[in-house]
């Protein structure tokens, strides 16, 4: 907590965040500009990533959204080796990331989703089962660490997973992104 709080008040007198941060929010904001499928926008937010871990090595958060944004570049390619070099990378970013910090919900809920999202060829659908089984029991309860829209995010991505398994308990996990915030786009998504 001491860190924790040093680390903000080092933010607010310099007005840069602390070498070993990991910021959440940021990094979503920055995935996010991935998913427009621009690879010059990709390829910049690589270029992010990558500066942040050039910085703190140890920050696998921005490892994991690293890993994510490669396999979102390999989507966006056209040559197909190039596809291939990026999503190699991506995986690789991405169980780097949840075996260096494996109690890590959030670096563990990214490569879940994205490997839900890579084509089913590459068979990285029963590592993001495994994940998933994992995040479930975190994603549940409303006293966790994480927000409700990271919670919902889970939910949501292992209904998907479970119902492509045909797993019964797909419902189930489909109700229970529901409850949570029934207005919000994931709430919209699974009436």
């Amino acid at each position: 907590m001491t860190k924790l709080l040093i680390a903000s008040l080092a933010f607010t007198i310099l007005g840069t965040p602390p070498l070993h941060a990991e910021d959440p929010a940021l990094y979503k904001s920055w995935h996010d500009t991935c998913l427009t499928g621009d690879t010059g926008d990709i390829d910049a937010v690589i270029a992010r990533y990558e500066a942040r871990l050039k910085k703190n090595p140890a920050d696998h958060l921005a490892q994991a959204y690293l890993g994510s944004a490669c396999a979102l570049r390999a989507r966006e390619s056209f040559w197909g080796p190039t596809k291939l070099k990026f999503l190699k990378r991506g995986k690789s970013l991405l169980d780097s990331a949840v075996a260096a910090a494996p109690d890590n919900p959030r670096v563990r809920m990214i490569r879940a989703i994205a490997y839900l999202k890579v084509p089913e060829k590459f068979g990285t659908r029963p590592t993001s089962l495994a994940d998933f089984r994992v995040l479930i029991p975190i994603a549940r309860p409303a006293a966790s660490n994480l927000t409700p829209a990271e919670r919902q995010a889970i939910l949501y991505h292992a209904w998907l997973a479970h119902q492509e398994a045909a797993d019964p308990s797909a419902a189930d996990l489909k109700a229970a992104c529901h409850r949570i915030a029934p207005d919000s786009s994931y709430g919209r998504l699974t009436k």
